[in-house]
């Protein structure tokens, strides 16, 4: 009996963390830490039986290329698939707290919290089109338009988000808006200024640095690298960020 209690105990516990229901402590102890570490370890297998990968020179997605990663291409595409996955449960805890948080705003800043968890969403069908579409000749047109889709679904929930919603609320200080701007938009910052300069300097966009002797920072897939580090740790960070209650009760 008792152990069929707690086997039903973890089973509702497991279901109200799906839901986005679960307290923050269990997102940030146990979910986000369980997700980050399959993540890695697929990625880390991926690179295993890449020879001679190197971040500065190789772009996320060749990790899952059948034609440059045969046999560990697909470790990286379970390690999309299960971020897509895992993704969702934390949207729709960062949704809920945001709703609550923007209970007495005006109807823009609600709405901009509604299409913010829409492109979140978005972001994570994108991660499942990673996934399911490798990089390679016959599917590079939908793995291009995943890519697109799930970084840009991301940051655009990081910017509606972090803009006016946040910005009204008195529960988010000064000091915690700046440390979520700044875990967001650093790489954002640095891909524009690196990439912007390629382009006007010698007329490169897209591909990595062709002239000798220049400094490794202005590799674009270096920053693709960055980009991706810095909107998963922004949403992280999001979720740290949030207060757990509000001070209307709601």
């Amino acid at each position: 009996m008792k152990r069929e209690a707690s086997n039903a105990t973890a089973r509702r516990a497991l279901v109200s963390g799906w839901r986005g229901e679960a307290g923050k402590r269990f997102y940030l102890a146990f979910w986000l830490p369980a997700l980050s570490a399959l993540w890695a370890a697929c990625f880390a297998l991926s690179a295993r039986y890449y020879r001679g990968y190197e971040i500065p020179n190789h772009d996320v997605s060749d990790l899952g290329d059948p034609a440059m990663n045969p046999k560990g291409w697909w470790f990286w595409a379970i390690g999309m698939g299960i971020a897509a996955v895992m993704t969702i449960p934390l949207i729709s805890y960062a949704s809920r707290r945001m709703e609550e948080l923007t209970i007495m705003q005006a109807g823009g800043g609600r709405r901009l919290v509604t299409f913010g968890s829409i492109c979140m969403r978005c972001a994570c069908l994108g991660l499942a089109g990673l996934a399911l579409a490798p990089q390679g000749p016959r599917l590079d047109l939908i793995h291009v338009i995943s890519g697109v889709v799930a970084m840009g679904g991301a940051y655009l929930t990081l910017l509606l988000f972090w803009g006016a919603p946040l910005f009204k609320v008195q529960q988010m200080s000064v000091a915690r808006l700046a440390l979520f701007s700044v875990s967001a938009w650093w790489a954002v910052a640095g891909f524009l200024v690196t990439q912007g300069f390629r382009f006007f300097a010698y007329g490169e966009l897209g591909h990595d640095l062709r002239h000798k002797g220049e400094s490794i920072l202005l590799r674009f897939s270096l920053w693709e690298w960055m980009l991706f580090a810095a909107v998963t740790t922004s949403f992280a960070t999001l979720l740290a960020l949030l207060p757990s209650k509000v001070e209307t009760g709601q």
